[in-house]
């Protein structure tokens, strides 16, 4: 029998990627990569850095040689997650299947040593409401780690849920939750963004999802973040649509 995948589930693992490769990193230019060769914390942020050149395979050497001197810190196996999903980005699509499993692996090797890595958990939530239920991912394991995120943090917890609401469209409940998130942290970026993205998407409460791209402009996003230049793109696309 045959073991290559069909071309269906190839392609949802596609979409996985995309949604992984959404943000850039944004890390301070210059490092130098023959200091400190053996400082596995400079290593990750080499590799940060590779990621925002679009050099993959860099990257995921770096976090490698990170998690290799550093084997019980979870962060450079969550970013050879993310390195894998970008890597697939681009990748010719039989070979997205195999980075998806290695994406997949590194997720739940960063959370087995950190449970409480949230961004890790994030990465492993998308992976799951990307990827077909036979291919390791499905709704309810998403929803599963959103209750997990929920249980160690209720405000991120209550973004994941939006995130996965906006996943489903459901409209309403995504708005709610994103409102709950932002009245209890008002700079809290990426609720900002997606309620943006969400208005953007539906063409519902326009005028607050203009203020919540403009709010965005005035903060800092975080390297998991969607760029000022994505935002602004947001911005123009909603307020030059037509007006209900």
């Amino acid at each position: 029998m045959s073991n290559r995948l069909p071309c269906t589930r190839i392609r949802s693992l596609a979409i996985l990627i995309t949604s992984l490769a959404c943000t850039s990193p944004d890390l301070p230019a210059g490092n130098d990569p023959d200091r400190q060769p053996d400082d596995p914390a400079r290593l990750l942020k080499l590799g940060i850095q590779a990621l925002r050149r679009s050099d993959f395979m860099e990257a995921i050497d770096l976090f490698k040689k990170s998690a290799e001197l550093a084997p019980r810190d979870s962060d450079p196996y969550h970013w050879l997650g993310n390195g894998y999903a970008w890597a697939a980005a681009t990748a010719p699509l039989h070979d997205k299947a195999d980075l998806g499993r290695r994406c997949l692996q590194a997720y739940r090797v960063s959370l087995d040593l950190d449970p409480d890595n949230l961004r890790a958990r994030f990465g492993l939530m998308n992976f799951y409401r990307h990827v077909p239920r036979l291919l390791g991912g499905g709704l309810g394991r998403a929803y599963a780690e959103a209750e997990e995120i929920r249980r160690r943090d209720p405000v991120e917890g209550s973004y994941a849920l939006a995130v996965l609401y906006v996943h489903e469209k459901k409209h309403e409940a995504a708005f709610a939750a994103l409102e709950q998130v932002i009245a209890e942290i008002p700079t809290h970026y990426a609720a900002h963004c997606l309620f943006g993205r969400l208005a953007l998407e539906t063409g519902k409460r326009r005028a607050e999802g203009e203020a919540a791209l403009r709010q965005c402009l005035e903060l800092t996003p975080l390297d998991t973040d969607e760029s000022h230049e994505a935002v602004s793109r947001y911005l123009e696309e909603l307020t030059s649509g037509p007006r209900p």
